[in-house]
């Protein structure tokens, strides 16, 4: 996913908060959770903490539940305290959409080249609308623990992103090396 055009998020549904334009000289963090997938709630609530730390950075969380009421039901959780899955406070300060027929889901997916996109799966798109970044999380691993956070440091401060080691090669790219 890294390097291409970030799919469009405009078919998405808000159900809390305002729209986002990917691109438009923005930073964004584009974040998939379901409310059925409580593990999902670590990851929404990690995004929420960086949503605080960069107030110049456009977030969206981006519901793949399998309907609008579903969604917009996750609304009333906000404020929740869970403890069994270590969750002080159920805290979304980004806007929330749903996403119809997980249109959007799908998108990312192919552009991720992956066969299933997870919920707690978070893309970090620049101000051109390119996919920067992209990190899954889950119960066990939230945010906090991963690179997301210093991601969007980088970029924001201009600098390099961080690496994980060469692009693993294809048969593609076998084949043309051939």
């Amino acid at each position: 996913a890294i390097g291409k055009d970030a799919p469009s998020i405009d078919s998405i549904e808000y159900v809390k908060g305002d729209s986002i334009k990917l691109g438009n000289g923005k930073v964004s963090v584009v974040t998939f959770f379901a409310k059925f997938a409580k593990g999902d709630y670590t990851t929404v609530v990690g995004v929420s903490k960086l949503a605080d730390a960069f107030p110049d950075v456009q977030f969206v969380g981006i519901s793949v539940d399998p309907a609008k009421g579903d969604a917009e039901g996750f609304l009333k959780k906000i404020g929740t305290s869970m403890p069994e899955i270590y969750v002080d406070s159920l805290d979304v300060n980004y806007p929330i959409a749903w996403d119809a027929g997980k249109a959007v889901k799908e998108a990312y997916r192919k552009a991720a080249g992956i066969v299933a996109l997870g919920a707690s799966a978070c893309f970090i798109v620049d101000g051109n609308g390119k996919i920067v970044w992209r990190e899954q999380f889950g119960q066990g691993h939230p945010p906090a623990k991963g690179q997301l956070g210093e991601q969007i440091r980088r970029i924001v401060a201009g600098e390099e992103l961080l690496k994980n080691g060469p692009k693993p090669k294809t048969e593609e790219d076998d084949e043309e090396a051939e």
